[in-house]
């Protein structure tokens, strides 16, 4: 089975942040920081809505209010681990078994995914995730380690969350397409939205 490589295919991906941040990386002075939240819902790396500004601002406003702001990123995504392909869910399922196989020999159970602390939004959320994060990152090392040695750069991923966007639908008020990039370096064409 092979992977499905995307070729030269670019996307704008917004990131929400506080405005001195967004200052000191269009400027050049300071390079994004890796998240390492042990729930970050695609793993470690830096985190972008593709193609939605507004999100990025809400999500910015939700945190730092009047000092929010959004910067903007060029992401190529050739070398993207894309979990809307049917080939990277493979691999995650795949994955998933022989982490539930690990743990059942170590009886160190799997992290499971949870709900906002607070009790925000959707209580059927579970923004917190834990599961999807361990699962991710052992895939991506057995990529990287593996014989075709394949180092991802990115992973993007469609995401529902919030409450139904009108009574009886399938969208909700806050779905998106996630895009985590693992190396900020890549980050070179950075722009200023205008948020």
């Amino acid at each position: 089975m092979n992977n499905f490589y995307y070729r030269n295919t670019t996307v704008f991906g917004f990131h929400g942040c506080r405005k001195d941040i967004k200052i000191d990386l269009l400027s050049g002075n300071k390079k994004f920081n890796i998240s390492q939240k042990p729930y970050d819902w695609l793993g470690a790396g830096v985190y972008f809505w593709e193609n939605d500004e507004i999100r990025a601002g809400d999500w910015a406003r939700d945190r730092f209010g009047a000092d929010a702001a959004v910067i903007g990123a060029k992401i190529n995504l050739s070398n993207c681990f894309d979990i809307s392909n049917s080939y990277s869910r493979r691999v995650l399922m795949n994955t998933h078994s022989d982490l539930s196989a690990i743990s059942r020999i170590s009886g160190i159970p799997l992290p499971m995914n949870k709900p906002h602390p607070r009790f925000i939004g959707n209580p059927d959320d579970r923004p917190l995730r834990y599961l999807d994060r361990a699962v991710i990152e052992f895939a991506l090392d057995n990529a990287a380690n593996g014989s075709n040695s394949q180092n991802y750069a990115i992973v993007r991923a469609a995401f529902q969350e919030g409450f139904e966007l009108y009574p009886g639908s399938a969208f909700r008020e806050h779905d998106h397409i996630h895009l985590c990039v693992r190396n900020p370096d890549l980050l070179t064409e950075l722009f200023d939205p205008d948020f």
